[in-house]
């Protein structure tokens, strides 16, 4: 693979990101006006590129091996949040990594880490699911675009997919068991608290 292709890959992720995160401003706008809150859409968007590192990790580890090209990605494509960030805070300080401490751990260790990410990201994803449920539905019911629930949501996990893919080929190695492990893990985070909010 060229570096002319590796610069395209990127390319095509950082579309997707922008389209996504263009996606996420829009719906805290809606979710704003009809929740007449003061809801900063920074905060959805710091959520999910946390929800998205935390993905685009779970790829990247999924062949046992994760490079300076995936973590470069990752790092490169995402600019409201960090995973590590979060992880520390969420841990108040008893897990303290930084990127490049987590890409020279033994592959055990960020496999271990990677096992447990739904259960550590999943009050981020609640909360990030939150506006974007009442919009979905309050459009599909309510508003003049012709959407159905969920619409927004499929959007989205799309743009996220894409993202993963690319990333899963960036190293040279895209692999079919990577492009599965995006898939699930964004099931895992974001489709689950996505049903159990509609069906509470």
């Amino acid at each position: 693979m060229t570096m002319f292709d590796k610069q395209e890959i990127y390319a095509k992720a950082a579309q997707a990101y922008e389209h996504a995160e263009d996606t996420i401003t829009r719906i805290d706008s809606v979710f704003r006006t009809i929740s007449g809150s003061d809801y900063d859409p920074e905060t959805t968007l710091a959520q999910f590129d946390i929800i998205l590192q935390g993905v685009l990790v779970s790829v990247a580890c999924s062949d046992m091996i994760f490079d300076e090209t995936e973590q470069q990605f990752i790092q490169n494509i995402t600019v409201h949040g960090d995973l590590f960030d979060y992880i520390r805070m969420d841990t108040e300080g008893q897990v303290d990594l930084s990127w490049d401490d987590f890409a020279s751990a033994e592959t055990e260790g960020q496999l271990a880490l990677v096992s447990i990410l739904p259960q550590v990201l999943s009050d981020q994803c609640e909360s990030f699911i939150l506006p974007l449920a009442a919009v979905d539905f309050s459009y599909s019911q309510y508003g003049k675009l012709p959407t159905a629930p969920g619409d927004f949501l499929r959007s989205i996990e799309n743009d996220m997919i894409t993202i993963a893919t690319l990333l899963a080929f960036a190293d040279n190695d895209g692999e079919e068991v990577e492009v599965n492990a995006a898939a699930a893990m964004i099931y895992e985070l974001v489709e689950r608290h996505w049903k159990n909010l509609i069906e509470a």
